[in-house]
């Protein structure tokens, strides 16, 4: 085994300039690769970072949303309930107003025709009678004078 000391120095002054040569030209440009690419990376990672953080919060915006509008839903649903059950009572009230009213109406037509009725059979009951008498006395007699006493012979009675 043979070495030669002048062809290892000059492997390693090849092996420095080559050290040297790609520290200035190579190492310098690929490092500066890989922190562009390093630093890329880690802003895309926060704009992720920030994306889901953004969606995150729109997705609680939503689900907010959704609990007003359902309240909202609710409490119309109950107002329309209320407004039912109102005009329910309204109906119920009107109707029972219009009932008593014919009712009422019902009674005076009741009692007119009963005043009427009494008049009326008041009337035939002094006809019959003064026809009675007439045929008992068998003569004639004044009609409308001798009504006028029955009449009031009857309100006598009353």
């Amino acid at each position: 085994m043979n070495i030669e000391i002048q062809q290892v120095l000059t492997q390693i002054v090849g092996f420095l300039l080559l050290l040297w040569l790609m520290k200035k030209f190579a190492w310098g440009p690929l490092l500066q690769v890989l922190e562009d690419r390093r630093t890329k990376i880690a802003g895309e990672l926060s704009d992720i970072a920030a994306s889901k953080e953004a969606v995150s919060q729109l997705q609680r915006d939503y689900e907010m949303k959704i609990q007003e509008i359902e309240k909202q839903a609710r409490l119309k649903v109950q107002e329309a309930i209320s407004e039912a059950a109102q005009t329910a009572r309204d109906i119920t009230t009107t109707a029972r107003k219009e009932a008593d009213n014919i009712l009422v109406k019902a009674k005076e037509n009741i009692d007119r025709e009963m005043a009427m009725a009494k008049m009326e059979l008041r009337n035939e009951v002094a006809t019959l009678a003064i026809a009675t008498a007439r045929k008992i006395i068998g003569q004639e007699m004044n009609a409308e004078k001798n009504k006028t006493l029955v009449l009031q012979y009857m309100d006598e009675l009353k």
